[in-house]
């Protein structure tokens, strides 16, 4: 199958999930309370929403250009934030599409190996998943009784069950992956795919290497430390008080900001595109453990998630623009 007609599908595809959970989540719901809600929201509160959204996207580019920096490169923080911002936009065309774009993006502008920049940006992913699964024990923990039943029951026991399924029901299966695997390794140290196809492969790991080796080898590993405190505290600052936006949400404590930005997370990790559907369903499924309609939900999961949609889009459509502009510019002095 063509390439480009693969990666349409898979558009396609993922498009496609969105929709139907976007189908779910609205299906039944009434308009006119959605309407009211939209109507009566104080957007005051959206706006320091997005504040400290922006914000959290200047401390993941400066979070990011620590780790850049090991690799022997200084990227200005305009071209790292750009890149940042044009990656956040095409995870909204197709999921993890973002890690991609936005390494090409600065290899562009500055001359980094693709490979080298990959290997920082799973260092990042490595350092946010652990910072995902601290949230989730604390939350667990500081109101088990509360938010435990609803994290256990919606999001851990299902791919706990899935995990299970797999190793007892399907050994056969594991086995096929496993001797595909050792297969497809032997092929490549023979080089059975060309000697073109092993330079990139080898190349790809080298800078993967690079990349994870390169949080132990920085001098600033404190400050990359505190970055990415100072980060997930946005997230979490950005999350909570939106529910002063909305009246049905507006008596939800801080802690109760923790637990939206877990299940919203988890949200967002959904194969679909920038999180359409699945974020809306689980917030608007979060929220009803406390008493909150499905529609006034919704009314909280829509402000929180176009708002913030919008700014990706806002930003990686400027830096375009800007680089376009600049790359011309630099083209007709040369």
């Amino acid at each position: 199958m063509n390439k480009k007609v693969k990666s349409i599908l898979n558009i396609i595809l993922f498009l496609g999930i969105a929709v139907v959970l976007l189908y779910f989540a609205f299906r039944d719901v009434d308009i006119d309370i959605l309407i009211s809600g939209f109507k009566s929201a104080n957007y005051t509160w959206v706006i320091v929403s997005l504040l400290l959204g922006l914000s959290s996207h200047v401390v993941r580019a400066l979070r990011w250009q620590l780790l850049i920096e090991t690799l022997g490169h200084k990227p200005s923080f305009a071209n790292t934030l750009g890149a940042l911002s044009i990656g956040y936009s095409a995870n909204l065309i197709f999921p993890r599409l973002g890690e991609v774009t936005r390494c090409g993006s600065l290899r562009k502008t500055d001359k980094i190996p693709f490979e080298s920049l990959f290997g920082t940006v799973l260092v990042e992913r490595a350092f946010d998943l652990l910072m995902m699964l601290i949230l989730v024990v604390a939350v667990f923990f500081l109101r088990i009784d509360f938010f435990g039943e609803f994290i256990y029951s919606k999001a851990l026991l299902p791919i706990w069950e899935k995990f299970v399924l797999i190793l007892s029901n399907s050994p056969l299966y594991i086995a096929i992956v496993l001797l595909v695997l050792v297969g497809f390794a032997i092929m490549i140290k023979r080089r059975i795919f060309g000697q073109k196809f092993h330079q990139k492969l080898v190349s790809l790991w080298r800078g993967l290497v690079d990349g994870l080796k390169s949080v132990f080898t920085m001098k600033k590993r404190w400050s990359f430390l505190g970055y990415t405190l100072l980060l997930w505290g946005l997230y979490w600052l950005m999350t909570w008080v939106l529910v002063f936006a909305t009246q049905a949400t507006s008596g939800l404590s801080a802690i109760d900001g923790f637990f939206l930005l877990v299940v919203g997370t988890l949200g967002m990790a959904a194969p679909v595109q920038g999180g359409f559907g699945a974020f809306h369903v689980i917030i608007a499924m979060a929220l009803g453990i406390y008493g909150i309609s499905w529609e006034d939900g919704l009314v909280y999961a829509v402000i929180s998630h176009e708002s913030q949609t919008l700014l990706v889009v806002i930003l990686g459509l400027a830096f375009a623009i800007y680089f376009f502009f600049r790359s011309r510019k630099k083209n007709a002095i040369a």
